[in-house]
């Protein structure tokens, strides 16, 4: 779809399609394929599952566009989209709980609560609080309470199945591993080869679903950028050593190899906290992510942001809605969302500095370039 903005450059977005061909609808699929039932939740018909055992490997970062950067053949992998903002804890909140982003409220690093205000998703901590969980602290909810989302993970062991997840030992204990995967100690790893050992492990004990989440291609392609050497280098090495690896577990196991987003290559920076006069307009800090700003105002910040930024598109309400951004057209948003939701149309990254710094990215993603919203499904065979 082209978009044209208001300095009249044309670019093309990729809007989410929850109906079909979209993350949320693989994440339908396995909990078809594992017996785990939502309301009107919406498989993708073109993916093929029924071992009633899955093996889901979630490689952080390895877009449709990394994948053909690094020369990886791409004749038997499906490309889907992923959700908006195409960030990763929104991601992986729609892939292991059967949700939208309208309807789970996790909607980007930085996430809005009515009770509590801003908090970042990845360690569910207040951003200006070191104190993990502090939330739970406050409130005595945990995560999946305060979201109202129960994850796949947590409803098979629930039913008495015997599930894993291996996770890098960094973010094992955070609130939002626990909601996303239903358990209270993940296996930990910290280094590619051990997760892989730590997988391997798990499907020898026949868990019925096993997830494995990889943050190395990321962690790179924000380092050094999407196309440089280290990044393309590991997304060769990790994908040839999944597929020589799990291969021989496909008898038993339906094995999916997925990303949650792609990456650009960041062209410029600007930093919202300098902006006063935008400030003044909101009724709460920006959050969500660089490349997909969600703001709360009463203002009309359509109108008065314009001509304000360059390459800068601004979604109002009716237009989140309409478009379907964060969910199937015509849903309505959790309250967690907010009146407007600014989208780069170029490279650029938008960063409000919670505690006045920041350290860089070459690469990033959140927004709706196709480069970042795509990303391939392969079901390992």
């Amino acid at each position: 779809m082209l978009i044209l903005n208001n300095k009249s450059e044309e670019k093309e977005l990729l809007f989410p399609n929850y109906e079909k061909g979209n993350l949320y609808n693989l994440s339908a699929s396995i909990a078809e394929d594992l017996g785990v039932h939502r309301d009107n939740m919406i498989p993708d018909k073109s993916i093929n599952l029924d071992k009633g055992k899955v093996l889901l490997i979630l490689v952080d970062g390895f877009g449709y566009n990394i994948m053909k950067a690094a020369g990886i053949p791409t004749d038997n992998v499906k490309k889907f989209s992923t959700i908006f903002p195409s960030t990763t804890s929104t991601a992986l909140t729609s892939l292991n709980t059967i949700s939208t982003p309208a309807e789970h409220g996790i909607l980007g690093y930085t996430t809005y609560t009515k009770e509590y205000g801003v908090i970042q998703t990845l360690t569910y901590t207040l951003p200006e609080v070191s104190e993990p969980n502090i939330i739970k602290k406050i409130s005595g909810l945990d995560m999946s309470t305060r979201f109202n989302v129960k994850s796949i993970g947590r409803e098979l062991r629930d039913n008495g199945k015997k599930t894993e997840a291996v996770v890098p030992e960094s973010i094992s204990g955070s609130s939002l591993t626990k909601m996303l995967y239903g358990i209270s100690k993940p296996a930990e790893f910290k280094t590619f080869w051990d997760s892989v050992y730590l997988t391997k492990g798990a499907l020898s004990r026949e868990c019925t679903f096993v997830s494995l989440y990889l943050p190395f291609v990321d962690s790179l392609a924000h380092k050094y950028g999407p196309f440089a050497e280290p990044t393309l280098e590991a997304a060769r090495y990790i994908y040839n050593t999944l597929v020589n690896t799990f291969s021989k577990y496909s008898n038993k196991y339906d094995i999916i190899i997925t990303a949650d987003h792609g990456f650009v290559e960041v062209s410029k920076t600007v930093f919202l906290d300098q902006h006063k006069d935008l400030l003044n307009m909101l009724e709460s800090p920006p959050y969500g992510d660089a490349r997909a700003v969600f703001m709360k105002s009463h203002q009309d910040l359509k109108k008065n942001l314009n001509d304000k930024f360059e390459n800068f598109r601004i979604f109002d309400q009716d237009e989140i809605i309409n478009n379907g951004l964060l969910g199937l057209k015509g849903e309505k948003p959790t309250e967690n969302s907010s009146e407007f939701i600014g989208v780069p149309l170029d490279n650029g990254v938008y960063v409000y500095r919670y505690k006045g710094n920041y350290s860089g990215h070459k690469g990033h993603h959140g927004a709706l370039l196709k480069e970042e919203m795509e990303i391939p499904v392969i079901n390992l065979k």
